[in-house]
C-alpha cells in the first residue's frame, strides 16, 4: 500500500512541473544543460543539528533549460525568463546522521539584467521532492530531529550568473539558500537549511537563444477575483507519538488584479486542525464538531503572477482560536496553478514564525469580474 508520505513526495513533484508545462522543453529551441559543482554549509538554526555538522557540503546540480523567447506576453513581462527541470544532491554534514539528499524539481530563473549576447543575472525559485537517506528513528537515529521522513519537500531561492564563453557555451555561478523538510507531516522536522556557492558550464542546444520577440500585452480581462479554496493535510504532534492527524482549511479570498503580474488581497480563513484534541477539555465530543479544534483568522495577501502559475504570500491574524496557537499570526507561502479559468490546484505552507503547521494542498473556485 502506498503511505500517505509517498503520495505527498509525488503530489510535491507533480505540482511544480506544471509550471514547467507552461511550454514545451525541445532540444531543437532556446534549450540548454548546465551542470554544477557546489560547496556550502548547513545553517545551524538549532542547537541539536549544530553539534552533530562535521563537514561541509558538496553539492551536484543538473539542468535541463528553456530560454523563453517572447512568443507569449508574459515572457516579457519577466524580461524573458528561463525555465525547466533539475536533479540536485548533496550530503548533509554529517553521513551516518544526516546522510544524503536527492531532489527532482521545477524551477524559474528570471532575469535583473541580461546583454545583447545573452549573458545575464537571474534570481531562481524552485520547489521539488527531495528523498533524504536517513531519517529520525527512535532506535536506530535519535539523534537526527531535522529530518523525519525519507520523503521531504526541496525549496531552492538563487541567485544566478551567466557568463557567454562562446555560441554553445557558458560559465554558470550560483548562490543559493536550499530547504530541505516535510512541512511538519512528521516529526521530528527541524528541516535543514543549505547556503552554497556553485560554478558549472552550460551547453547551448541552439545558439540563437537569445533572439527575442516583442508582441503586444493584452488588457487585463478580470479585475477582481473571488476565490474559495478547500485545502487538506497531515501533521503529526510530536515524534513520541505515533500517527498523521487530519488539517485542513477553508479559505475565501477577493484578489484585486493591479496589472498582469500581480494582485493584491484580502481573506478569511477557516481552520481545523485534530491535533489541538491533545489541549481540548471536550475530548467527548466528535471531532468535526468539536470546536477546540478549529481557528479563524483574516490575512492580506499579494499574488506574484506568471501565466498559469501564481506565487502567493499572505499575513494573518487569528480572530478565534479557543486552543492556544504558537504565534497570534500566522503566514501562508506556496502555488496555485490554474487548470483553466474557474479551477485551479494548490500546493501552500501555513507557518506560525518559521514553524511549519501543516502543508495544504488545495483546489479553488474562481469567481471572475470586471
Amino acid at each position: 500500500m502506498v503511505s500517505k508520505r509517498k503520495i505527498i513526495f509525488i503530489i510535491a513533484l507533480i505540482l511544480p512541473l506544471f509550471g514547467v508545462g507552461q511550454g514545451i522543453i525541445s532540444l531543437s529551441e532556446n534549450t540548454y544543460f548546465e551542470a554544477d559543482y557546489g560547496y556550502g554549509s548547513i545553517m545551524p538554526h538549532h542547537s541539536s543539528i549544530r553539534y552533530l555538522l562535521e563537514d561541509h557540503i558538496r553539492t551536484l546540480d543538473i539542468k535541463f533549460v528553456k530560454s523563453t523567447s517572447g512568443k507569449k506576453y508574459w515572457n516579457q513581462l519577466f524580461r524573458y525568463p528561463d525555465y525547466g527541470l533539475g536533479f540536485y544532491r548533496s550530503n548533509l554534514g554529517n553521513n551516518e546522521v544526516f546522510g544524503y539528499t536527492n531532489a527532482l524539481y521545477g524551477f524559474t530563473k528570471i532575469p535583473f539584467f541580461s546583454t545583447p549576447s545573452g549573458s545575464k543575472i537571474t534570481y531562481q525559485i524552485a520547489v521539488g521532492a527531495a528523498y533524504v537517506t536517513n531519517h529520525f528513528d527512535i532506535n536506530t537515529n535519535y539523534k537526527n530531529l531535522a529530518i523525519g521522513t525519507h520523503f521531504n519537500i526541496y525549496i531552492d531561492f538563487s541567485l544566478n550568473s551567466y557568463i557567454v564563453l562562446s555560441r554553445n557555451f557558458g560559465l554558470t555561478n550560483n548562490i543559493r539558500f536550499t530547504h530541505v523538510s516535510n512541512g511538519n507531516v512528521q516529526q521530528p522536522n527541524y528541516g535543514l537549511n543549505i547556503l552554497s556557492a556553485s560554478i558549472g558550464l552550460a551547453y547551448q542546444f541552439n545558439s540563437d537563444y537569445h533572439i527575442k520577440e516583442i508582441i503586444d500585452l493584452p488588457e487585463i480581462e478580470s479585475k477582481n477575483n473571488f476565490l474559495i479554496t478547500l485545502s487538506g493535510g497531515a501533521k503529526s504532534i510530536n515524534h513520541y507519538t505515533v500517527g498523521t492527524y487530519l488539517a485542513s482549511s477553508l479559505v475565501f479570498d477577493y484578489n484585486r488584479r493591479y496589472s498582469l503580474k500581480g494582485a493584491w488581497g484580502v481573506g478569511t480563513d477557516v481552520f481545523f486542525d485534530a491535533t489541538n484534541r491533545q489541549f481540548s477539555e471536550n475530548k467527548d465530543k466528535n471531532d468535526i464538531i468539536n470546536s477546540d479544534l478549529y481557528q479563524v483568522g483574516i490575512h492580506v495577501l499579494h499574488d506574484a503572477i506568471m501565466n498559469k502559475m501564481t506565487f502567493t504570500v499572505q499575513l494573518g491574524v487569528y480572530l478565534y482560536a479557543p486552543v492556544e496557537t504558537e504565534a497570534f499570526f500566522y503566514t501562508r507561502t506556496g502555488l496555485r496553478y490554474a487548470i483553466n479559468k474557474k479551477w485551479n490546484i494548490s500546493m501552500t505552507l501555513k507557518s506560525h514564525y518559521a514553524i511549519a503547521s501543516f502543508i495544504e494542498w488545495g483546489v479553488g473556485y474562481s469567481i471572475l469580474a470586471k
